[in-house]
Protein backbone atom coordinates (compact mmCIF):
# COMPACT_ATOMS: atom_id res chain seq x y z
CA UNK A 1 0.00 0.00 0.00
CA UNK A 2 1.08 3.92 -0.79
CA UNK A 3 3.00 4.95 2.44
CA UNK A 4 2.84 8.70 3.20
CA UNK A 5 5.38 10.69 5.02
CA UNK A 6 3.32 13.43 7.34
CA UNK A 7 3.83 16.43 9.47
CA UNK A 8 0.71 18.53 10.23
CA UNK A 9 0.28 21.83 8.17
CA UNK A 10 2.99 21.14 5.70
CA UNK A 11 2.78 20.08 1.81
CA UNK A 12 2.51 16.80 2.64
CA UNK A 13 -1.27 17.70 3.05
CA UNK A 14 -1.69 18.76 -0.34
CA UNK A 15 -0.65 14.42 -0.69
CA UNK A 16 -3.43 13.27 1.33
CA UNK A 17 -5.86 15.55 0.45
CA UNK A 18 -5.53 14.20 -3.40
CA UNK A 19 -5.91 10.83 -1.85
CA UNK A 20 -8.71 11.47 0.02
CA UNK A 21 -10.75 13.10 -2.90
CA UNK A 22 -9.67 9.72 -4.90
CA UNK A 23 -10.81 7.83 -2.61
CA UNK A 24 -6.95 5.67 -2.84
CA UNK A 25 -5.97 3.99 0.25
CA UNK A 26 -3.10 4.97 1.95
CA UNK A 27 -0.79 4.68 5.03
CA UNK A 28 0.05 7.36 6.60
CA UNK A 29 2.73 7.73 8.85
CA UNK A 30 3.12 10.94 10.91
CA UNK A 31 6.57 11.99 11.37
CA UNK A 32 8.25 14.55 14.16
CA UNK A 33 8.32 17.87 12.92
CA UNK A 34 11.91 19.10 14.25
CA UNK A 35 15.33 18.77 13.43
CA UNK A 36 16.20 16.15 15.17
CA UNK A 37 14.54 13.82 13.12
CA UNK A 38 13.87 15.00 10.12
CA UNK A 39 17.99 14.94 9.89
CA UNK A 40 17.60 11.25 11.65
CA UNK A 41 19.08 8.66 9.41
CA UNK A 42 16.11 7.17 9.19
CA UNK A 43 14.36 10.01 7.78
CA UNK A 44 17.33 10.81 5.67
CA UNK A 45 16.43 7.50 3.96
CA UNK A 46 13.50 8.61 3.01
CA UNK A 47 14.06 12.00 2.34
CA UNK A 48 17.71 13.25 1.91
CA UNK A 49 16.88 16.94 2.30
CA UNK A 50 15.13 15.80 5.61
CA UNK A 51 11.65 17.44 4.95
CA UNK A 52 8.15 16.31 4.36
CA UNK A 53 6.04 14.73 1.99
CA UNK A 54 7.59 11.72 0.87
CA UNK A 55 5.88 9.29 0.03
CA UNK A 56 6.68 5.13 -0.65
CA UNK A 57 4.95 3.32 -3.33
CA UNK A 58 5.88 -0.55 -3.34
CA UNK A 59 9.67 1.16 -3.07
CA UNK A 60 9.36 4.07 -5.33
CA UNK A 61 10.39 7.08 -2.66
CA UNK A 62 9.55 10.46 -4.07
CA UNK A 63 9.57 13.68 -2.31
CA UNK A 64 8.16 16.65 -3.93
CA UNK A 65 4.55 17.52 -3.26
CA UNK A 66 3.88 18.48 -7.28
CA UNK A 67 5.49 15.62 -8.66
CA UNK A 68 3.89 13.44 -6.18
CA UNK A 69 0.56 14.68 -7.13
CA UNK A 70 1.14 14.69 -11.17
CA UNK A 71 2.64 11.02 -10.22
CA UNK A 72 -0.56 9.88 -8.12
CA UNK A 73 -3.13 11.25 -11.32
CA UNK A 74 -1.19 9.42 -13.74
CA UNK A 75 -1.60 6.45 -12.00
CA UNK A 76 -5.36 7.17 -11.68
CA UNK A 77 -5.42 8.23 -14.84
CA UNK A 78 -8.91 9.91 -16.24
CA UNK A 79 -9.95 11.16 -13.03
CA UNK A 80 -11.92 13.85 -12.48
CA UNK A 81 -9.44 15.87 -10.71
CA UNK A 82 -7.37 17.00 -13.89
CA UNK A 83 -9.12 18.18 -17.64
CA UNK A 84 -8.00 15.78 -20.54
CA UNK A 85 -4.60 15.32 -21.35
CA UNK A 86 -2.83 17.49 -24.37
CA UNK A 87 -6.35 20.20 -24.33
CA UNK A 88 -5.94 23.67 -23.79
CA UNK A 89 -8.07 23.38 -20.23
CA UNK A 90 -4.81 21.35 -19.67
CA UNK A 91 -1.92 23.71 -20.23
CA UNK A 92 -4.16 26.16 -17.98
CA UNK A 93 -4.67 23.61 -15.43
CA UNK A 94 -0.94 22.90 -15.40
CA UNK A 95 -0.18 26.15 -15.44
CA UNK A 96 -2.08 26.72 -11.80
CA UNK A 97 -1.23 23.32 -10.51
CA UNK A 98 3.03 24.70 -10.73
CA UNK A 99 1.85 28.27 -9.75
CA UNK A 100 0.84 27.31 -6.42
CA UNK A 101 4.47 26.00 -5.23
CA UNK A 102 6.57 27.95 -8.00
CA UNK A 103 5.14 31.39 -7.03
CA UNK A 104 3.08 31.34 -3.93
CA UNK A 105 5.21 28.92 -1.77
CA UNK A 106 8.10 31.25 -2.00
CA UNK A 107 6.96 34.08 -0.39
CA UNK A 108 5.20 31.97 2.12
CA UNK A 109 8.37 30.35 2.95
CA UNK A 110 10.38 33.73 3.88
CA UNK A 111 7.42 34.98 6.07
CA UNK A 112 7.51 31.57 7.86
CA UNK A 113 11.05 31.55 8.18
CA UNK A 114 11.50 34.89 9.34
CA UNK A 115 8.85 35.13 11.81
CA UNK A 116 8.75 31.95 13.05
CA UNK A 117 11.44 29.33 12.04
CA UNK A 118 14.67 31.55 12.18
CA UNK A 119 16.17 32.47 15.67
CA UNK A 120 14.94 35.77 16.46
CA UNK A 121 18.24 37.55 16.30
CA UNK A 122 18.45 36.28 12.45
CA UNK A 123 14.79 37.75 11.02
CA UNK A 124 14.43 39.91 8.98
CA UNK A 125 11.62 42.17 9.18
CA UNK A 126 11.93 44.35 5.69
CA UNK A 127 12.05 40.45 3.99
CA UNK A 128 8.46 39.88 5.54
CA UNK A 129 7.08 42.68 4.38
CA UNK A 130 8.71 42.51 1.06
CA UNK A 131 6.70 38.88 0.88
CA UNK A 132 3.74 40.65 2.30
CA UNK A 133 3.70 42.60 -0.61
CA UNK A 134 4.13 40.26 -3.25
CA UNK A 135 1.43 38.11 -1.76
CA UNK A 136 -0.85 40.98 -1.81
CA UNK A 137 -0.26 41.15 -5.67
CA UNK A 138 -0.96 37.58 -6.08
CA UNK A 139 -4.08 37.88 -4.13
CA UNK A 140 -4.89 40.52 -6.50
CA UNK A 141 -4.36 37.94 -9.57
CA UNK A 142 -6.41 35.05 -7.75
CA UNK A 143 -9.15 37.26 -6.68
CA UNK A 144 -9.41 38.62 -10.41
CA UNK A 145 -9.00 34.93 -11.65
CA UNK A 146 -12.14 33.72 -9.49
CA UNK A 147 -14.41 36.18 -10.47
CA UNK A 148 -17.82 34.40 -11.77
CA UNK A 149 -16.26 30.98 -11.36
CA UNK A 150 -16.24 28.39 -8.24
CA UNK A 151 -12.66 26.92 -9.33
CA UNK A 152 -9.48 28.58 -10.18
CA UNK A 153 -10.02 26.39 -13.62
CA UNK A 154 -13.47 27.26 -14.18
CA UNK A 155 -16.07 25.49 -12.19
CA UNK A 156 -14.51 21.73 -11.86
CA UNK A 157 -12.83 20.92 -8.93
CA UNK A 158 -9.19 19.84 -9.92
CA UNK A 159 -6.01 19.10 -8.43
CA UNK A 160 -5.07 22.82 -9.41
CA UNK A 161 -7.26 23.71 -6.68
CA UNK A 162 -5.50 20.89 -4.31
CA UNK A 163 -1.91 22.40 -4.65
CA UNK A 164 -3.50 26.33 -4.27
CA UNK A 165 -5.78 25.62 -1.52
CA UNK A 166 -2.91 24.12 0.66
CA UNK A 167 -1.00 28.20 0.47
CA UNK A 168 -4.56 29.54 1.25
CA UNK A 169 -4.83 27.16 3.94
CA UNK A 170 -1.20 27.69 5.45
CA UNK A 171 -1.61 31.90 4.87
CA UNK A 172 -4.56 31.12 7.47
CA UNK A 173 -2.12 29.63 9.91
CA UNK A 174 0.20 31.88 9.73
CA UNK A 175 -2.10 34.88 9.94
CA UNK A 176 -1.98 36.32 6.43
CA UNK A 177 -5.22 37.85 5.76
CA UNK A 178 -6.68 37.92 2.04
CA UNK A 179 -9.95 38.80 3.68
CA UNK A 180 -10.50 41.68 1.58
CA UNK A 181 -10.29 40.04 -1.41
CA UNK A 182 -14.40 38.48 -1.87
CA UNK A 183 -13.78 35.95 -4.49
CA UNK A 184 -10.17 34.52 -2.92
CA UNK A 185 -12.17 34.34 0.17
CA UNK A 186 -14.91 32.59 -0.81
CA UNK A 187 -12.89 30.25 -2.46
CA UNK A 188 -10.96 29.29 -0.08
CA UNK A 189 -14.35 28.40 1.62
CA UNK A 190 -15.76 26.34 -0.88
CA UNK A 191 -12.23 24.17 -0.54
CA UNK A 192 -12.24 24.32 3.10
CA UNK A 193 -15.68 22.92 3.21
CA UNK A 194 -14.92 19.70 1.31
CA UNK A 195 -14.75 16.81 3.01
CA UNK A 196 -11.77 15.31 1.61
CA UNK A 197 -10.05 18.91 2.80
CA UNK A 198 -11.15 18.01 6.21
CA UNK A 199 -10.11 14.47 6.87
CA UNK A 200 -6.15 15.69 5.25
CA UNK A 201 -6.14 18.32 7.64
CA UNK A 202 -6.91 16.02 10.71
CA UNK A 203 -3.91 16.34 12.46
Amino acid sequence: MLKVYHAPNTRSIRVLWLLEELGVPYDKETVEFNPAYLQSPKHLAIHPLGKVPAIDDEGLILNESGAIVQYILAKHAGSHLEPKLGTPAYGKYLQWLHFAEATVMPPIGQIVQHSFRKPKEERIPAVVDDAKATLAKLFKLLDHELEGRDYICGETFTAADIMLGYDLNLCKLIQVSFDEYPNLSAYFERLSARPAFKRATVK
